[in-house]
C-alpha cells in the first residue's frame, strides 16, 4: 500500500491525547513531524504532568498553556497554543477530531471514551483494559453518532487484526494467531541464566532443551517451561489484548489460560499446529501467546504479532522456505509475522484513517462480546479484602487471567477482570476458584454501568431500542 496515496490530506487532523505516558508521548512526539496530524491537547492526572509531556515531545515552553478550566483551555486553543489539562471535561468542547485514550485506567478510559463520543469525537483506544470490558458497546455507541471507536496501530490488537484480516482476504486457512509476550527470554549460555525484563533467572538444564528432538517437540517444550517456571509466562496485559482481538475477529483461545509456551521463533509453527500434525492445538483459528526464547545475538520478537497459516501448495511454500520464511518441521504450516510494535509512534496511521477515511483498525460492526477476560484466584482471599489494581501491568494480587465465553453479569457469571479493581470480597474465595459476581461487591463506577448497558444491548430482547434508550438517558 502507498500510504501517501491512501491519505488525501484535505485537512489537518486534530488529536487530543489523554494519558501522557509512553504511548501518549509517542503520539505527541510523532505529530510534531507530520503535516497531516496535530496534537495540541494533552491530558494527564494534573495539567503540570500534561505540560511536562508536551515539553518532552519538543514543544517550546512559551507555546504551552497550563489550563485548570474549560475557559482557560478555550483561550489557549484560540491563541494557537498547546493545551495542558488535568481533565477531559475541561477540553471536550474544543474542536479536535479524535481522542487518543491512553490513560491505562479502566474506569477513566470508559468515562473519557463515552464523553468523547457523545461530544462528537472519534476515539482511538489504547486503554485495552477498558476495551476488554465494554469495547463492543462503545463501538456501537460510536456508530450511532457516526463516529469510530477504534484500536490503533502501535498496539498489538490493531496490528494482529490487520494480519488476520489480510490473511482472510487472501483466502489463507488460519491455524493460529497471537503475539509474543512483552519481554524476550534471553539465554546467556556461558552464565547458565535467562534474562527477562532486567531480571536474571537460573536455567539449569536449558542447554539440553535448546534444540527440540524430532518427534518429541511437545515434551521438550513442556520441560522447558518447567525449567523456566520462575519467570512469569503469561500476564494480564497479554490476555487482555487477546480478548479484544477475539471480540473483533471471532478467533478464540485453545485453553482459557492459553498454552503460553517458551519457544524459539522458528519453532512457533511446529508447536502452534493441530495435535494431529505434532502441535498442541485442538482446532483452527486459535489465539495464543508465546514467550520468545533467544540468544543475545538473535533478533527480538518482544511484543510482535504473528499468524500461522496452512501451506496448501508444497511447491510454493518450499520456494518460500528457501527464501527464509519460517515453516513447521512437517512443512504443513508457516508463520507470517511482524516482530515489532512501535507504540504511539505508528498510532497516527490509525488516527488519520479514522478521521479522513472513516475506517477502523478494529473489527467495526463485527465486534461483539464473544469472550470475557476473567479472573481465577491463585491463593485464598478472605471476605472483607478489597481488590486493588497495581503496577504498570495493571495486575491484581492473587488473581490470574483467563478468557471464557462472554456472559452478562449475574451472580453465577465470571466477573470481567477490570471490573474488579476496588471490589470488596463478600465471601471467602478458595485457591483456584473463578471469581463470580456472587463473590464480590463491585464499586459503583461508570465502567460498571456501561457494562450493564452492553449486557442489555447484546443480551436483551430488543438490541436497537436498548441502545437508543441507553444513549438518550446518557444525554439527558
Amino acid at each position: 500500500m502507498n500510504y501517501l496515496q491512501h491519505f488525501e490530506i484535505k485537512k489537518v487532523v486534530e488529536a487530543c491525547v489523554a494519558g501522557a505516558g509512553d504511548f501518549g508521548r509517542g503520539v505527541l512526539r510523532q505529530a510534531r513531524g507530520m503535516e497531516g496530524l496535530a496534537a495540541r491537547v494533552a491530558i494527564d492526572v494534573t495539567p503540570e504532568r500534561a505540560a511536562e509531556a508536551l515539553r518532552f515531545s519538543g514543544v517550546p515552553d512559551a507555546e504551552i498553556m497550563v489550563c485548570h478550566s474549560s475557559e482557560e483551555a478555550a483561550k489557549a486553543w484560540q491563541s494557537g497554543g498547546y493545551v495542558a489539562a488535568g481533565s477531559f471535561e475541561h477540553v471536550q468542547a474544543l474542536p479536535f477530531d479524535i481522542l487518543v485514550e491512553s490513560t491505562g485506567i479502566p474506569e477513566v478510559g470508559g468515562r473519557y471514551a463515552e464523553a468523547a463520543l457523545l461530544a462528537g469525537k472519534h476515539v482511538g483506544i489504547a486503554t485495552k483494559e477498558t476495551e476488554s470490558v465494554v469495547g463492543p458497546y462503545l463501538t456501537r455507541l460510536a456508530q450511532r453518532h457516526d463516529r469510530l471507536f477504534t484500536p490503533m496501530d502501535g498496539d498489538q490488537p490493531s496490528l494482529l487484526i490487520g494480519l488476520v484480516t489480510w490473511a482472510r482476504t487472501l483466502g489463507f486457512e488460519i491455524i493460529a494467531a497471537g503475539k509474543s509476550s512483552e519481554y524476550d527470554f534471553v539465554w546467556d549460555e556461558a552464565a547458565g541464566n535467562v534474562l527477562c525484563n532486567g531480571v536474571s533467572y537460573p536455567a539449569p538444564g536449558l542447554a539440553e532443551l535448546w534444540e527440540l528432538p524430532e518427534g518429541a517437540e511437545r515434551e521438550a517444550v513442556e520441560a522447558r517451561g518447567k525449567v523456566l517456571a520462575a519467570i512469569p509466562q503469561i500476564s494480564v496485559p497479554d490476555l487482555c489484548e487477546m480478548v479484544n482481538v477475539a471480540n473483533a475477529t471471532g478467533l478464540g483461545p485453545d485453553l482459557p489460560e492459553f498454552h503460553a509456551m517458551v519457544l524459539r521463533t522458528g519453532e512457533v509453527p511446529t508447536l502452534l499446529d493441530l495435535e494431529a500434525h505434532g502441535g498442541v492445538l485442538r482446532g483452527n483459528e486459535r489465539l495464543e501467546v508465546f514467550n520468545c526464547l533467544r540468544r543475545p545475538d538473535e533478533i527480538s520478537f518482544a511484543g510482535g504479532v504473528f499468524i500461522v497459516v496452512r501451506c496448501e501448495d508444497p511447491h510454493v511454500w518450499s520456494l518460500l522456505r528457501d527464501k527464509g520464511h519460517i515453516l513447521s518441521r512437517s512443512g504443513n504450516c508457516a508463520m507470517i509475522y511482524l516482530p515489532r510494535h512501535l507504540l504511539g509512534l505508528e498510532a497516527p496511521i490509525s488516527l488519520l484513517d479514522a478521521v479522513l477515511n472513516g475506517r477502523t483498525s478494529g473489527g467495526g460492526q463485527a465486534t461483539t462480546p464473544k469472550f470475557d477476560l476473567t479472573a481465577r484466584a491463585t491463593q485464598a482471599i478472605p471476605a472483607g479484602q478489597r481488590l486493588e489494581m497495581r503496577g504498570h501491568h495493571r495486575h491484581i494480587e492473587g488473581l490470574r487471567p483467563e478468557i471464557h465465553p462472554a456472559a452478562p453479569l449475574s451472580p453465577e457469571a465470571k466477573v470481567p477482570f477490570y471490573l474488579l479493581p476496588g471490589a470488596e470480597v463478600v465471601r471467602d474465595i478458595a485457591p483456584n476458584q473463578p471469581i463470580t459476581l456472587a463473590d464480590v461487591a463491585l464499586p459503583d463506577s461508570r465502567l460498571h454501568q456501561l457494562r450493564q448497558e452492553q449486557d442489555r444491548l447484546f443480551h436483551g430482547q430488543d438490541a436497537t431500542s436498548t441502545l437508543r434508550e441507553s444513549v438518550d438517558s446518557t444525554l439527558d
